[in-house]
């Protein structure tokens, strides 16, 4: 990261914190020697332009930590070493959630316990995941990269293709053979491209259809396998004393739908098509423009202005929207994803054993022309190229993936582990929502490996709104998209295609 990195005052993260990130990386990675004075309280809040208190909150933090001393009229000074005889060599790591530390710190007390001569400590950067991608991009172009990050595995092409990232196997060669020997299909799709790993994947998750379990039982109802179940369903829960009875709202579905919400966007709707037979690119061309994509949007479409099923706010719901309202218990069914179970355990209270009784999730449903299917993801590390230390990096994250910590890690947040030794042990446990749901996951889809895949995603997701809002036709609305997305991909239209 850079010397100097700027606060940003609209991040969530609070000031104070982001503060103490930056005097915390300076610290570890040697900008400031042990015994070195630090700027006074009025020098840092003259160079970042802020009050006296959040300045204050970063070193009364840092002291805390060990990390900085501070002496009455004297200053703060950077900390001795604490005589371990070397100084740790300092991985610079990007995250966007603290839950990605919960492996590497586990990693990092196992290293250094077994290389007391040769410690690691983690100068972490937690950017919110709306900013991280454009984060990366921007350290990257700076020649400011960290050694490694946590990154969604839909940037992973774009990712290899501005050969941002290194080949394990740059690094490792047989433990990269191993590694790809290990992982689940679906990861090993989204992280080996052309045959090289480029990424270590830590999670998996897959699209779902969430459902409350103990209101359809209650109501004798089964989840529904097709678009004409699931509208029977909804119909059903639509009943003004259905409604009463579990204190619904007017609608009983729900979704995120629109830009406001991307990517996640992407993820809930593409599946949609996918189970009607449909395709947005293949064998070198872009196939959107098709009836398969139109019965998609009509269907949905219909489901807020025909079926009144969703509220027409969908197309500006934010990302965790969906799942909220039905933590809230406002509907009975929402479109989401497995790794949402943990935001609804925490928003609710609930146990596993509770959360089990009262919730079910399904793939999406199947369309006239498809079979049940959900699209794969998954947040996978990095390295970067501009690496300092691209071994130790490696070395890190093959213990944060080892059996152990990954299944401890998966328990922890109820995401699912990528690698077949680690699945393998939660599947003979047979219970559980990582057990229950751990077939669904394995066969879900990839999204599609382009290295425009993150301007594609944003095209769908307009479409997908300007569908649902009634804008447009949906057949000229269709084949804009398609002609954009061909645009920006160097893929062709089929009637583009000599004869």
């Amino acid at each position: 990261m850079p010397a100097r990195r700027k606060l940003d005052p609209t991040s969530a993260i609070p000031i104070h914190e982001q503060l103490k990130e930056i005097l915390r990386s300076e610290i570890l990675e040697g900008r400031f020697r042990p015994g070195e004075r630090l700027p006074t309280e009025a020098e840092l809040c003259a160079r970042y332009q802020v009050s006296r208190a959040p300045v204050r909150q970063a070193l009364e933090d840092l002291a805390r930590e060990g990390l900085i001393v501070r002496q009455r009229g004297r200053g703060t000074f950077a900390a001795p070493r604490n005589g371990r005889g070397s100084a740790p060599v300092v991985l610079r790591v990007v995250l966007s959630h603290p839950r990605w530390r919960i492996p590497l710190d586990r990693a990092v007390s196992r290293w250094n316990a077994e290389h007391p001569h040769r410690p690691l400590e983690l100068a972490v950067q937690e950017v919110p995941f709306l900013q991280l991608r454009s984060t990366l991009i921007e350290a990257v172009g700076n020649g400011e990269a960290p050694d490694l990050s946590i990154l969604d595995s839909a940037w992973l092409a774009e990712f290899v293709a501005l050969r941002y990232l290194r080949a394990i196997g740059e690094i490792d060669p047989a433990w990269e053979a191993q590694a790809i020997a290990w992982l689940m299909p679906g990861p090993r799709t989204a992280c080996a491209l052309d045959g090289r790993l480029y990424a270590i994947p830590i999670s998996m998750d897959v699209s779902v259809l969430w459902m409350r379990r103990d209101w359809l039982e209650a109501e004798g109802w089964r989840p529904p396998s097709t678009w004409e179940d699931l509208l029977q369903v909804g119909h059903y829960f639509q009943q003004p004393d259905v409604r009463r009875r579990y204190g619904l709202g007017m609608y009983p579905m729900a979704m995120v739908a629109g830009r406001a919400g991307g990517e996640t966007t992407t993820y809930q709707t593409l599946p949609f098509l996918w189970a009607n037979g449909g395709e947005l690119v293949a064998g070198g061309q872009v196939v959107m423009d098709q009836p398969a994509t139109y019965e998609v949007l009509a269907f949905l479409r219909s489901l807020i202005w025909e079926h009144r099923l969703m509220p027409p706010e969908v197309i500006a719901f934010h990302r965790e929207q969906a799942a909220l309202w039905l933590a809230e218990g406002r509907v009975a069914m929402a479109v989401g994803g497995t790794y949402e179970a943990e935001l609804i355990r925490q928003s609710t209270g609930w146990s596993e054993a509770e959360f089990l009784q009262r919730i079910v999730a399904i793939p999406i449903p199947a369309g006239p022309h498809g079979r049940p299917v959900g699209l794969m993801g998954g947040m996978v590390f990095g390295i970067y190229r501009q690496s300092r230390h691209p071994d130790l990096a490696l070395a890190l994250l093959r213990l944060a993936t080892e059996e152990e910590t990954l299944n401890a890690f998966a328990r922890s947040t109820s995401r699912h582990p990528p690698w077949i030794p680690a699945a393998s042990r939660l599947a003979g446990e047979r219970e559980g929502f990582l057990a229950r749901t751990l077939q669904m996951v394995g066969q879900g889809r990839p999204r599609p490996s382009l290295a425009a895949y993150a301007r594609v995603s944003e095209e769908w997701q307009a479409l997908v709104e300007e569908v649902l809002a009634q804008r447009r036709p949906l057949e000229t609305a269709v084949r804009r998209t398609a002609e954009r997305i061909a645009a920006l991909t160097g893929l062709v239209l089929p009637e583009d295609i000599p004869t």
